[in-house]
């Protein structure tokens, strides 16, 4: 058992592999086997739903969308930018010392 990253934690403890339906009364056994008294913890059942995106924190997948549709806008724009006005390979005149600043 790995030391938890937050002070506050989910661990999976087992699946129910079959549909309920509305009504439906599950009944469950706890025992205390770790003792969590002294350090002021606290254990809680947790019944939750996940979906084939995940569970209940949505972060992750926002975050991974939003960079990828930047990286998306930033490729086409780039892209576009390169079509109208293409920059010659091997132009030495973009050099730092080749320019002329303020017509020296």
């Amino acid at each position: 058992m790995r030391t938890a990253a937050l002070p506050t934690f989910r661990k999976l403890y087992g699946k129910i592999e079959t549909e309920l339906e509305a009504g439906d009364t599950i009944t469950v056994t706890l025992q205390n086997n770790y003792n969590t008294y002294s350090f002021n913890g606290k254990k809680k059942l947790v019944l939750s739903t996940t979906s084939w995106i995940g569970g209940k924190n949505d972060f992750l997948g926002i975050a991974y969308l939003t960079v990828g549709g930047l990286c998306l806008f930033l490729a086409l724009a780039f892209t576009i930018v390169y079509f109208i006005k293409p920059r010659q390979l091997g132009d030495p005149s973009y050099l730092s010392w080749n320019r002329n600043p303020g017509g020296h």
